[in-house]
């Protein structure tokens, strides 16, 4: 048949032509009496046929055998094509199969058609359409297995339902009606029936679902619901099934499938939940910022931790890299917690890490972390918090350390400028005074001896230079007083007792005795805070030196009030002091232990004198030594009333 001039007219461009032949799908032109004018390439290998065999011919020609998915005939006036040609408007989704009188393999396509428009005319239809041909085979073998398989379950302890639809009848099984609380034959079901039971939450999404099955967008049922139990309570169902027979117009006819009773682990879930949901409150609400990431990369930011890195919101960290939010110095020791998270499953201590914030500053915060399961998943849990104000604490500490020993440097300084000045001034004064006679004894003889008068000047000279330098020395190291104010002994006990623990990694007991209502002491808090490390530093030194194991080692700290006076006593069980050194204990460079320099004692019993205390040695029960400290109560909050020195 010749072609129409319309037709021809496109086919004849060249660039059009060229894509018509190498299009991987077929293609086959119908002119406007539905007659094929041509086929591209790739339509004529799917088919197995030659141009010359289907040109000319339509889809109602007698050597074409067509059947539907359900192998039914699909008589030729419903083709695609002829359908297109009829409305002028496009036929999408066609499922048929085809073969030919001639016996050739019966081959599965998708067919599609489109008005083909020329000028503004219908010049015909052009079909393009894909070889599923395998893909059925799959289908119809996976459709059987699952048609086996479900009727199967029908003979299995699950609650069953057989419905057809144009009648709303739903025969169920005894084990569907116990689900629901009924004895076999005493709850006639049906459509009805079961739509009125679906709880009033579930109401909606079950209609849909139902409205996609009619509309055969579905041909499983796969949807889980609460049905009303006869005691008013809500049953869990998993219910599954399938369409197994449809009409002429493909609409269902028939729905079978299984009920299976999910109560318990619908119950576990939500449980869950609220559990989870309690935990996302306590870590929305936690003050330290805490982040979850899984494969390295953040799936989880409590607000604190979104102000740590100066985010605005949760969303500008999740997704990002963890190590694109830490400082490369810190990548080595993030590298090392990781791993022994992740191995061991157990919890890295607290650590100093410097973060990146999102505006490139860097901020060091105190973080520890752990491995947790989230959401399925092997996961990091990481806690927070801006180590500025721990650091700025530490520097103001030890400013104030160094204050201390600059302090106890120049006291220490001044005491021992001042014994040395004492024993000088005299012989000094001495040697003035007997230069000075030996002038005035000198001065009745003729003649003086040679030089005499200038080397008993020089002497007297000598002796007054060297007091005006022990002078000048002496009122060079003088320093004001510092302050006496009130002193809050316990809580200073307690702190010098944990700096202790950790400074010295000291794991034996230290156990504090002090009266429930301690009266604060006037003194400084320095000063009795160098006195009270002395001792502590020299009992655990003891104790290590003398006990097998760190277990063993014990120190206990009492205190006493009369009124007046606070009385400390430091008990060890260690070796204690030995007699030979007791009379010198609280002297200069006497040190009971190896290589120590005997300053601690001297320095801290000088303390406690100048605080109006008393700092005294004696043996303790334990064999070990005892140390005791005094210091005045101070009269402001002897009654009761405290100040504000901490």
């Amino acid at each position: 048949m010749n072609n129409p001039p319309d037709t021809a007219h496109l086919l004849d461009q060249a660039r059009l032509a060229a894509l018509f032949a190498t299009l991987p799908m077929g293609v086959v032109v119908h002119g406007p009496d539905g007659r094929v004018v041509t086929a591209n390439t790739s339509a004529l290998e799917i088919l197995g046929l030659g141009l010359a065999e289907i040109t000319g011919k339509t889809s109602m020609d007698p050597d074409w055998q067509a059947v539907r998915e359900d192998g039914s005939p699909f008589p030729g006036e419903q083709h695609p094509v002829m359908i297109c040609l009829a409305t002028a408007a496009p036929v999408k989704n066609i499922i048929m199969g085809v073969s030919t009188q001639a016996g050739r393999e019966q081959r599965w396509l998708r067919v599609d058609a489109y008005p083909l428009w020329v000028e503004g005319k219908l010049a015909g239809v052009y079909a393009c359409f894909e070889d599923i041909t395998e893909r059925r085979r799959i289908e119809i073998q996976l459709d059987d297995a699952r048609e086996r398989l479900e009727l199967a379950l029908l003979g299995a302890n699950l609650g069953t339902y057989d419905a057809h639809l144009p009648s709303g009848r739903v025969s169920v099984n005894d084990r569907y009606l116990a689900l629901l609380g009924y004895a076999p034959g005493e709850l006639e079901m049906s459509v009805a029936e079961w739509m009125h039971r679906i709880h009033p939450d579930d109401l909606p999404r079950n209609q849909a679902h139902h409205a996609r099955i009619v509309a055969s967008e579905l041909r499983q049922v796969d949807i889980e619901y609460r049905l009303r139990h006869r005691d008013g309570s809500w049953v869990w169902l998993h219910d599954r099934g399938r369409i197994f027979s449809t009409d002429a117009q493909g609409q269902p006819i028939r729905i079978a499938g299984t009920q299976l009773d999910i109560t318990t682990r619908k119950q576990a879930e939500l449980a869950l939940q609220e559990s989870e949901a309690r935990y996302r409150t306590v870590v929305e609400s936690a003050p330290d910022a805490i982040m979850i990431y899984v494969d390295q990369r953040v799936v989880m930011a409590n607000p604190a931790c979104v102000q740590i890195f100066g985010a605005s919101f949760e969303q500008e960290l999740l997704g990002k890299d963890i190590w694109s939010l830490i400082s490369p110095r810190s990548h080595p020791l993030l590298r090392r917690r990781i791993d022994r998270a992740l191995q061991s499953g157990g919890v890295n201590p607290i650590a100093e890490v410097e973060l990146l914030r999102l505006d490139g500053t860097s901020l060091p915060v105190d973080g520890v972390s752990a491995a947790i399961e989230y959401q399925g998943r092997r996961a990091i849990h990481v806690m927070m918090r801006d180590a500025t104000p721990r650091k700025q604490a530490e520097a103001l500490l030890r400013q104030h350390r160094e204050e201390m020993e600059r302090a106890l440097t120049f006291q220490v300084a001044q005491q021992t400028v001042a014994g040395i000045a004492h024993e000088l001034n005299q012989p000094l004064n001495a040697v003035t005074t007997l230069a000075e006679a030996a002038r005035q004894q000198l001065r009745g003889l003729h003649p003086l001896p040679e030089n005499l008068a200038d080397t008993l000047e020089g002497i007297s000279q000598g002796a007054q230079r060297a007091g005006r330098v022990v002078h000048e020395l002496m009122g060079f190291l003088r320093k004001p007083d510092l302050a006496c104010e009130a002193v809050n002994l316990a809580k200073l006990l307690q702190e010098a007792v944990l700096q202790i623990q950790a400074g010295l990694s000291f794991a034996g007991e230290i156990e504090l005795r002090l009266p429930n209502e301690l009266p604060w002491v006037a003194g400084n808090a320095m000063q009795i805070e160098k006195i009270v490390s002395n001792l502590l530093r020299n009992a655990v030194e003891a104790c290590q030196s003398a006990c097998r194991t760190e277990g063993e080692c014990r120190i206990v700290i009492a205190g006493f009030n009369d009124g007046k006076r606070i009385r400390l006593q430091v008990d060890d069980n260690g070796p204690g002091v030995a007699a030979e050194l007791l009379p010198r204990l609280f002297q200069p460079f006497i040190s009971n232990k190896r290589g120590g320099i005997g300053m601690g004692l001297a320095i801290s019993q000088a303390l406690a004198n100048s605080l109006g205390g008393t700092l005294e040695y004696e043996v303790a029960p334990s064999g070990g030594a005892r140390f005791s400290l005094t210091l005045p109560i101070c009269e402001e909050t002897a009654s009761g009333t405290g100040g504000t020195q901490t």
